[in-house]
């Protein structure tokens, strides 16, 4: 059975523990997938990675998983159980990604071997959003409307689309679409709907893009007497 080993971004190269092996073949320990990046990566940038404890002369190849959009790359193992940096691009549009390589038994020492490395590209967003209604009482035809801002860190996340939907027991009953302001500001209302008795959400969605990735916030429900 394939060993899966999976690793959470990180802000500086991981680190073998000064006890380990230079590298695991033919046997001892698994190869690993070392990252490196300061700050955020804007979406196309290049992000360079290491893989290590893999036999000498082995070929490996690196790609992202969810897209075939950026070309794969290859290295090959040197001496020292380890290939030279590895730059790839990312991909053009913002969102989380997976580095990925496969690594056969003959080069891995033990059995073949699957690395990934979780990467976010581009920013990430948080959406804060509430709903509120003109009136409790669902036989009043209130006016329902979604509140709030979003934000990248605190930085607004201006001039953008969203989509938000009204959900009545997780099904959708209206989808509108809005922009926020210039402050990541938005106030949008769901004229033309009759309501009845229940409890009510709104999703908002901020689509992928060059920038950002997608993000989607739920809010609390907003019960109608």
């Amino acid at each position: 059975m394939r060993k899966l080993i999976s690793a959470s971004l990180a802000v500086a190269s991981l680190a073998m523990p000064v006890s380990a092996p230079a590298f695991a073949y033919p046997a001892g320990q698994d190869p690993v997938i070392a990252f490196s990046t300061v700050g955020r990566i804007a979406p196309g940038d290049s992000v360079s990675i290491q893989i290590s404890r893999v036999k000498k002369d082995c070929a490996v190849t690196v790609e992202w998983a969810e897209t075939d959009e950026v070309p794969a790359v290859t290295k090959f193992v040197k001496s020292t159980g380890k290939t030279g940096v590895i730059t790839i691009a990312t991909p053009k549009t913002a969102g989380t990604y997976t580095l990925t390589s496969s690594i056969s038994k003959e080069c891995a020492g033990d059995s073949s071997v699957t690395l990934e490395k979780s990467v976010v590209v581009g920013k990430l967003a948080s959406i804060v959003g509430k709903i509120t209604s003109s009136s409790a009482f669902a036989a009043k035809n209130p006016v329902l409307a979604v509140t709030g801002t979003i934000k990248s860190g605190s930085v607004a996340v201006a001039n953008r689309s969203i989509v938000v939907k009204l959900k009545k027991g997780g099904e959708v009953i209206k989808t509108q679409s809005g922009t926020t302001n210039g402050s990541g500001g938005y106030t949008i209302a769901f004229s033309g709907v009759s309501y009845t008795v229940g409890a009510y959400t709104v999703d908002v969605e901020l689509s992928s893009g060059s920038l950002y990735g997608k993000t989607v916030k739920t809010t609390a429900p907003l019960n109608l007497h």
